[in-house]
């Protein structure tokens, strides 16, 4: 074995033995005692405890939990070549995010936040038109994990304080999911800074797929319009995205401040210009809100 399918290996029994405790099933979490039938008691608008905004911010995270299945095959098809604990950690990584989509799924049609049709409608196009990575080489796809991964924990942080007050039992819904995505992105963060450890030119790379990210959910209908609402509602954008996923990642792997070959000061020279750049909208969403 080499010295890194050794370190992916620790990574992963850690990763094994901090899940231990946090293992959780969804049906403790959801207020099944407030469930009505659909067919004698039919959904109206009025029925929502959250409003349009939550709900929306809410099914968007469902929409993008419920394509697990394109995840899962994508990471797969990707990590065929590399270390045995990539695949077995995708295998375990699947059934932790298992039931993501589904706790939120239930919790919408328990509390009637949103037209169940109307989102019934819009789960199966979502799965239909499924998801697929641009990224073939496994580091790549790990370096737009960390970030993907990251980013949902800031998001469903942001989104449970936003609705601490309201609903408190979906919080600790959101609060729950979070843990989750804090073991995943620690997984892949620090089996990235393993990979650069092993060959430092993988920093080009690095500094290709930051600038391209976009979450996995960007295919769905209305995303974009989606995105403004939950920057302005839920406590998400890209002042967030910037201040708590960006900033955060680059000083771990230490990006910036890493002593580099001439083949590389180009490619990172091209992201900080995309950090300029993510700086000034960053500045400029704080000011208008």
């Amino acid at each position: 074995m080499s010295a890194l399918e050794t370190s992916i290996d620790t990574l992963y029994q850690r990763h094994l033995t901090l899940t231990q405790n946090l293992d959780w099933g969804y049906h403790r979490l959801l207020p099944f005692e407030i469930g009505k039938n659909f067919i004698d008691d039919p959904w109206q608008a009025s029925q929502g405890t959250l409003s349009p905004e939550m709900t929306l911010a809410v099914e968007t995270a469902m929409l993008t939990e419920i394509n697990l299945p394109w995840f899962t095959s994508t990471l797969m098809d990707a990590f065929a070549t590399a270390p045995a604990s990539l695949l077995r950690f995708v295998h375990t990584w699947t059934r932790e995010e298992d039931q993501h989509g589904r706790v939120l799924d239930v919790y919408l049609l328990l509390s009637r936040n949103g037209d169940p049709d109307r989102r019934a409608s819009l789960q199966k196009s979502v799965i239909e038109a499924g998801w697929l990575s641009e990224y073939r080489d496994p580091f790549a796809l790990m370096v737009y994990t960390t970030l993907q991964e990251l980013a949902t924990r800031v998001f469903y942080l942001n989104l449970a304080r936003a609705v601490a007050g309201s609903d408190p039992g979906l919080a600790v819904i959101l609060r729950t999911i979070a843990k989750d995505e804090t073991l995943h992105y620690t997984f892949y963060r620090d089996a990235v800074a393993a990979y650069i450890d092993a060959d430092p030119t993988r920093l080009v790379t690095l500094c290709k797929v930051i600038p391209t990210f976009t979450m996995p959910g960007f295919g769905m209908p209305d995303f974009a319009s989606r995105m403004k609402v939950i920057a302005s509602h839920a406590g998400y954008g890209i002042a967030e995205y910037q201040q708590q996923v960006l900033h955060v990642i680059l000083q771990a792997w230490g990006v910036m401040d890493y002593t580099t070959a001439s083949m590389i000061r180009e490619p990172r020279q091209d992201l900080t210009r995309y950090l300029q750049l993510v700086d000034k909208l960053a500045k400029r969403s704080r000011r208008e809100r």
